[in-house]
């Protein structure tokens, strides 16, 4: 079975005592550390005080301990303080509850300088509900293609994305699996976006209507879907296993809201997982199969002076048997993917993107910061492109070669 899990956070728990200690800051906020758990990641904290309730994430320093910090928030030793912390320990989710009593205030913290402020949680979805939640996604109803001449439909059905037991699955199926169709109405027959969703999220390259008998409609059903919620600048995890298959291409990306400085790549996008199912797909000396994942940066005033090859980076492992963590770390001074915490991408930031790229003419860019066209708020697709059809190829392929042209 073909398949793709992604998960915000492990959704496995099991109870721990992760109780923090709680200072005061100099700046009057208070302080969360964890200590003395070499082993252990400290991912978050809910915590209630008469000041009201707050959420947070934790950040590991030099000594090895976890803090979160909140300048916004005084504290002081009349304070009780109930929380919840969540972690992970060997792979699994921890979570620890408890309360805090005035007389555990510790005294004063030293706040250190030039620390980069933590923010709270935008999104988080654990794919534990009995059905997938679309309150929190959109769904891609269209033909389009993804301008590669793909030859997947984006469909919203529940065969296409689907949880199950915590995970979330985005697979693709045969369009002839379908009732409404047929192998035969594959070349002779109609599909019509609106007519079977009721809604069509991208008309281009015919992708709301399409004729058989011009060619074939798309031979094969799977699923994108994209977050509600947005982010600018901040950290990205998700948990994923990317599938296995001929003609598959999973990703796990990152486009901006709204396209302020223009057309793709101008605005920028942020590829933070691709691979190809292939278990065999070498367009050069190597393998660039489901053993590697890539992480890419899209830039450019316009498609012909992109400068992706610029911003590439990508990692060779058994990715596609098991659980793995992609990270992006997004600031205005770097931008860095993580798989397992083993660096996959790293771009510093030290001047602006125009510059770096030597393009000529008016900087469309010049209204943003140093970062961009990395400075705007980015909404995050998942999905499945190209057809599961067991034919060894190149990850690439096109609508004639589907047809049979």
């Amino acid at each position: 079975m073909i398949l793709m899990v992604i998960l915000f956070i492990v959704s496995t728990a099991f109870a721990v005592d992760f109780k923090p200690k709680v200072s005061r800051l100099s700046s009057g906020g208070l302080e969360l550390s964890v200590n003395n758990l070499p082993q252990a990641k400290v991912f978050e904290v809910v915590y209630t005080s008469t000041r009201g309730r707050h959420h947070g994430q934790f950040n590991q320093e030099a000594d090895g301990d976890w803090y979160h910090r909140n300048n916004e928030v005084p504290y002081n030793a009349n304070d009780k303080l109930a929380y919840t912390i969540i972690g992970e320990i060997d792979g699994k989710t921890v979570v620890s509850k408890g309360t805090l009593q005035p007389e555990e205030y510790t005294g004063s913290a030293v706040t250190p300088p030039k620390r980069v402020r933590r923010g709270t949680v935008v999104f988080r979805d654990d794919f534990n509900g009995a059905a997938f939640d679309a309150s929190n996604w959109d769904y891609e109803v269209s033909m389009y293609g993804g301008y590669n001449g793909e030859i997947q439909a984006y469909v919203q059905d529940h065969r296409n994305v689907f949880v199950k037991n915590g995970h979330l699955y985005v697979k693709p199926t045969f369009t002839s699996d379908d009732d409404r169709f047929t192998e035969a109405s594959i070349h002779s027959g109609v599909m019509d976006m609106k007519a079977l969703y009721g809604y069509c999220t991208n008309a281009d390259r015919n992708g709301c209507y399409r004729q058989g008998t011009n060619g074939c409609i798309p031979p094969v059903m799977s699923g994108k879907i994209k977050s509600k919620h947005t982010i600018k600048f901040g950290k990205v995890e998700v948990r994923a296993r990317i599938p296995r298959g001929d003609w598959l291409w999973p990703a796990i990306w990152m486009l901006p809201k709204s396209s302020e400085y223009g057309g793709w790549p101008a605005s920028g996008e942020i590829d933070l997982m691709e691979s190809r199912g292939n278990s065999f797909a070498g367009f050069d000396a190597s393998n660039h199969g489901y053993n590697q994942v890539g992480a890419t940066l899209h830039w450019g005033p316009s498609a012909g002076q992109n400068k992706f090859q610029w911003t590439h980076g990508d990692l060779d492992g058994d990715w596609a048997y098991a659980m793995h963590t992609y990270r992006l770390e997004w600031t205005v001074d770097h931008i860095q993917v993580f798989v397992d915490d083993h660096l996959m991408m790293n771009v510093g930031i030290t001047q602006s993107f125009w510059n770096w790229g030597r393009f000529s003419g008016n900087n469309i860019w010049s209204s943003g910061t140093k970062a961009a066209p990395f400075d705007k708020a980015v909404r995050m697709p998942f999905h499945i492109l190209k057809s599961e059809i067991n034919i060894v190829t190149a990850f690439k392929t096109s609508q004639d070669d589907a047809c049979g042209h």
